[in-house]
């Protein structure tokens, strides 16, 4: 990446964009938060219903698709978390960012701060930098939590639209 002229419009730009993304995820945990606690809420209340005969299978119908909302749900908040195939990350890693602390945490602070050294004392790598972390910080947006509180509020609506299919079913018809 070169920039002819770097200028404080271009760090304008990209501390903008790297706000935007800060807002975007805290939606993202704030919406998850909201269907953690009214599927909880719920699931509490249907299963003290569940021994009633007339609401027995609408609750169980309920409750599997709250639960589902309640994984998804956490999935949004506690990020990616691998434990088993955990790449270590190096500074020559195409997709290393120096600004991401899931990849500097794995580096030696000296061969850090070395790295980070260069990068501030070119302004072209500097702004490529900065570019690759806003970058990856949307795809990973757009990958797990977007992804993760959309499935959520899939199964929380289709919890609530098979439940009341199913109690109508069984009582009305």
């Amino acid at each position: 990446m070169h920039i002819n002229e770097p200028r404080p419009q271009l760090d304008h730009m990209l501390r903008q964009t790297r706000m935007n993304l800060v807002n975007f995820s805290q939606i993202a945990d704030t919406k998850a938060h909201i269907l953690l606690s009214l599927s909880s809420v719920l699931l509490s209340l249907s299963l003290t219903q569940v021994s009633d005969p007339r609401f027995t299978l609408t609750i169980i119908g309920l409750d599997v698709f709250l639960l589902i909302t309640i994984f998804f749900a956490l999935l949004t908040v506690i990020g990616k978390i691998k434990v088993v195939g955990r790449k270590k990350h190096s500074i020559r890693d195409v997709d290393y960012s120096p600004l991401f602390f899931g990849n500097y945490g794995d580096v030696a602070y000296d061969e850090y701060a070395t790295n980070f050294e260069e990068i501030m004392n070119d302004s072209d790598l500097t702004y490529e930098i900065m570019v690759k972390d806003i970058y990856y910080a949307g795809v990973y947006l757009i990958r797990t939590k977007y992804k993760y509180i959309r499935l959520a509020y899939l199964y929380f609506f289709i919890s609530l639209i098979i439940s009341v299919l199913i109690y109508f079913t069984q009582n009305l018809l």
